[in-house]
């Protein structure tokens, strides 16, 4: 009984050191983590972003280089049906 009282005794006192100890309240904690699980997620947007629109511009790069090889191929087949 002895035991279970200084148990108790200790996890009140310990609580208490805990609750004044603390530089913020749960409200203020909870708002914290979610600002800064919010600011994880917008810079994991930002950078798939980043990561999709170096894509798109690399294939359309591509696009553009195979239209001009396309365009070149038709005038010099215009230019020969045209001497025949």
């Amino acid at each position: 009984m002895k035991n279970l009282f200084y148990f108790l005794f200790g996890a009140t006192v310990g609580a208490l050191a805990a609750l004044i100890m603390a530089p913020k309240s749960g409200e203020e904690l909870r708002g914290d983590l979610q600002q800064r699980a919010s600011s994880l997620d917008m810079q994991r947007l930002q950078k798939s972003y980043e990561q999709g629109l170096a894509e798109v511009n690399k294939r359309l790069e591509q696009v553009q280089v195979q239209l001009k090889k396309n365009q070149k191929l038709e005038e010099a087949i215009a230019e020969e049906v045209g001497a025949e």
